[in-house]
């Protein structure tokens, strides 16, 4: 009997490790992982930002809950969006208790409603901030409402994961609610899936960003003479022609794909992982791309192949690179110092490992992120109100990191002994919120 037991308990173990579930499972509990990471409190408050907005706009009765909580959701967008939109700050620390009480009232009305049955922000800025014309405007509907949307999510899930107030959570939210699969074959389209598989993939979401990324890579194979002038710019090819821009989108997208891969636990994971970033330096080489991504791959790629030599050339190169700090720099020359003396067969050293290749990926997306006005791309695409957009998501970072302070329940306590003596109403409503 227990000899069954045993054998039982190594096939439920064999069965269960990760050698051993399919590409389909994997991708499922990054699904599952992905709806978990989008329950905080940060997300919350932000979503019931959007939906203030959103739902000024809304002109019908979506259902009797929304319905009981509109005048409250109007008041509110009316202090904190509309009114005064140059001067957040002018709320005073009553306002935001009281808008906190009104958030926790509608907090679950806000976690189970999507955004998106509502007008577009476009559409809600139009009647907000637009001239006579712009407020009679019929709202976008069907296919139009659904590309409007997934470009909204995914320009503010570019914009505010470099922000410290928002950053990542929120940005995933966003990426969460991007949908390009809905989205007719384009660049645009294109562009989406990999910002999409790129955040996922520094999430640590990598089946999911593997399966953005594949999907982007297939469709570049069959559109190798489509037109790429916003991947151009975004990533500053400006020397680049559109043949040459179409093969330095395709590398990245390699690139990536790589890196997902590479992370994984699967020995057939870093088998793949091998072959992205053979495609990487197969498709650099040919447009000339040589920067620290180049260096950091060759290294890697070097030193499985024990070629000690070519990997300290390209380690060399790698410790010009701005994006590394002092302590990466003095750690590379311990890498080389290493590779000096190392014989073959020895095993890699810790250092220079998947998650220092991580490390520099993930820098160098960002530091083209940072580089994008994307203000300014916003207005050269003619998105109206974009000035009154990028003021808002200003507001949004006060009015979050506001209701953060003041509704912990040590500062509701502190912030109630202040306010005691001007009212019993509203000492008795701070003091229930911080019981």
């Amino acid at each position: 009997m227990k000899n069954i037991i045993l054998v039982l308990l190594l096939i439920v173990t064999f069965s269960c490790s990760e050698d051993h579930k399919t590409d389909q499972q994997l991708l499922e509990n990054d699904k599952k992982e992905l709806v978990e990471n989008l329950d905080s409190y940060k997300v919350a408050t932000y979503k019931f930002g959007k939906i203030l907005i959103r739902a000024s706009a809304e002109k019908n009765t979506i259902s009797p809950e929304f319905q009981s909580f509109k005048s409250d959701l109007d008041r509110i967008f009316n202090k904190v969006v509309k009114y005064d939109l140059e001067n957040p700050e002018n709320l005073s620390v009553l306002d935001y208790i009281s808008i906190y009480r009104d958030y926790k009232n509608m907090e679950n009305f806000i976690m189970e409603t999507d955004e998106d049955i509502f007008p577009t922000l476009i559409d809600a800025f139009n009647v907000t901030y637009g001239d006579s014309v712009s407020k009679q405007r019929e709202y976008l509907k069907g296919a139009d409402k659904v590309y409007t949307e997934n470009i909204e999510h995914s320009v503010l899930s570019a914009i505010v994961i470099l922000s410290k107030d928002l950053g990542k959570e929120v940005s995933l939210y966003e990426c969460s609610k991007t949908h390009p699969e809905l989205l007719p074959d384009s660049e645009i389209k294109t562009l989406l899936q990999y910002f999409r598989g790129f955040l996922f993939y520094e999430k640590g979401l990598y089946y999911l960003s593997e399966d953005e990324i594949t999907r982007n890579i297939d469709w570049l194979n069959h559109n190798q003479e489509v037109d790429l002038p916003y991947t151009r710019a975004m990533f500053q090819w400006g020397n680049l022609n559109n043949k040459q821009t179409h093969i330095g989108f395709h590398s990245l997208n390699h690139l990536f794909r790589g890196f997902d891969r590479l992370m994984m636990e699967r020995e057939v994971d870093e088998k793949r992982a091998l072959e992205d970033f053979e495609m990487f330096l197969k498709d650099a080489k040919e447009i000339g791309l040589d920067n620290e991504i180049v260096w950091s791959i060759e290294t890697y790629l070097y030193l499985k192949n024990e070629d000690n030599e070519k990997a300290i050339a390209a380690l060399t190169k790698l410790k010009t690179s701005k994006l590394l700090t002092s302590g990466d720099k003095e750690k590379i020359d311990e890498s080389i110092k290493y590779l000096k003396n190392r014989k073959p067969g020895e095993v890699l050293n810790s250092f220079y490992d998947k998650y220092f290749l991580s490390k520099i990926a993930t820098k160098y997306m960002f530091s083209i992120l940072s580089k994008i006005d994307w203000e300014e791309v916003m207005k050269e695409q003619n998105i109206t109100h974009t000035e009154e957009i990028f003021q808002t998501i200003e507001n949004f970072k006060t009015l979050i990191a506001n209701l953060e302070k003041y509704s912990s329940t040590e500062n509701l306590k502190v912030t109630g002994e202040e306010i005691k003596n001007k009212g019993e109403s509203l000492w008795n409503k701070v003091k229930g919120l911080a019981e």
